[in-house]
């Protein structure tokens, strides 16, 4: 037989195990009834959500409030759930009605309309402020607002060119009254070495610089600008590179073009001078050739044109042009008393004409060698008739 005094623990014992029981259940009651009815809770959160505001868009302009919230779903059928997690297939929205309310600013609550039944739904925020104007429009000029005249490397911009140079602001009675420029912001990275060519979106900036809330028509606008380019002429020559061909003395250089013109920095300018040198290179070279040579300039300069072409005239060695000049007039005047022996010497020159050619050394030429000739021949040949 069971004492008293353990049957009074007993049923203390009892007595706590119940309460313990009622408070499990009383904490956990939502989650166990799912459980046990086999109905699991998920929940999902969605960011931007918009806000649609419904008012008089004829007569009134809104703005400064949160255009978008963000909303907390829950729902035990998961595929309901994501289909109003989705954006596609939502059919909730979020809205605020301000239809009632005067010019100013006021706080807004929010609704969520077309929830489906089996999800619920928390936002936040749950309100927002929104201030009430009369609307205005009013035409503007533009100007471009640029935070450099001077492009990466150096050069300077000229002035900007903004098309159109006028756009029609819609915005509320009180801030148009702000308004102090409307202007096309040039973002540094839009400046090239080429200047700037861009599409850039309209602000409406106060006496402080604050951008203020409008409508623009249209949203964005051209701005171009090109870069000023300092550029000098500077004469081209050339410079013999490689081995000559056997048999050669030198080449005679014909360009092209003289001239050049090279763009860059004024400081980069000055580090060429007034001439470039073209290096052309006249190795096994034995007949006559004309190569395309590009004209060498450092980084950060540009030149046009950018190459020249190059005809490349050998000339042969002196001594086999001497010989066969003897030759000649010793059997020409073979046959006559006076000899042609004592024929003067033909001296070497250097000749440098001024339209294209230049003459890498001194050479005798073929006009002049065949001139010498005939002088010596005739005065053989009076020789002989006097005699």
């Amino acid at each position: 037989m069971i004492s008293k005094e353990k049957r009074t623990s007993i049923l203390y014992g009892f007595v706590a195990l119940l309460f313990s029981i009622v408070l499990y259940f009383n904490a956990n009651g939502q989650t166990v009834q799912n459980t046990l009815s086999g109905n699991e809770s998920y929940s999902q959160t969605v960011a931007d959500v918009p806000v649609q505001l419904s008012y008089d868009s004829d007569r009134y302009y809104i703005h400064g409030y949160e255009n978008a919230v963000t909303v907390k779903l829950s729902s035990a059928n998961r595929v309901q759930l994501n289909a109003e997690k989705n954006e596609d297939t939502r059919t909730f929205r979020v809205t605020a009605d301000i239809t009632k309310l005067s010019e100013g600013t006021h706080e807004v609550p929010l609704k969520i309309q077309n929830l489906s039944s089996a999800v619920t739904a928390k936002m936040q925020p749950a309100t927002i402020t929104v201030t009430i104007e009369k609307k205005v429009t009013k035409d503007f000029e533009v100007e471009a607002a640029i935070p450099s005249t001077i492009t990466p490397t150096g050069y300077e911009l000229d002035e900007a060119v903004v098309k159109p140079d006028k756009v029609t602001i819609t915005t509320g009675d009180k801030t148009l009254a702000e308004i102090k420029r409307v202007v096309a912001n040039v973002d540094k990275s839009m400046i090239t070495d080429t200047g700037i060519n861009a599409e850039i979106p309209i602000q409406a900036l106060n006496a402080a610089g604050e951008v203020l809330s409008i409508v623009s028509d249209p949203v964005q606008v051209s701005v171009k600008a090109e870069a000023i380019k300092p550029s000098k002429t500077v004469r081209l020559y050339g410079t013999q590179q490689g081995t000559p061909a056997e048999g050669v003395e030198s080449y005679d250089f014909s360009f092209s073009d003289l001239e050049a013109e090279v763009t860059g920095s004024n400081e980069l300018l000055s580090t060429i001078g007034s001439s470039i040198a073209v290096p052309v290179d006249i190795t096994g070279i034995n007949h006559r050739t004309t190569r395309k040579i590009e004209i060498p300039v450092e980084t950060g300069l540009t030149v046009e044109p950018r190459s020249v072409s190059v005809e490349i005239t050998p000339v042969l060695k002196s001594s086999s042009s001497s010989s066969s000049t003897s030759q000649s007039i010793k059997e020409e005047s073979g046959s006559r008393t006076t000899s042609a022996s004592s024929v003067p010497s033909v001296p070497t020159s250097t000749t440098t004409p001024s339209s294209t050619t230049t003459t890498t050394s001194g050479s005798v030429t073929t006009e002049e060698t065949s001139q010498s000739i005939s002088e010596s021949t005739q005065a053989s040949r009076m020789n002989s008739s006097e005699n």
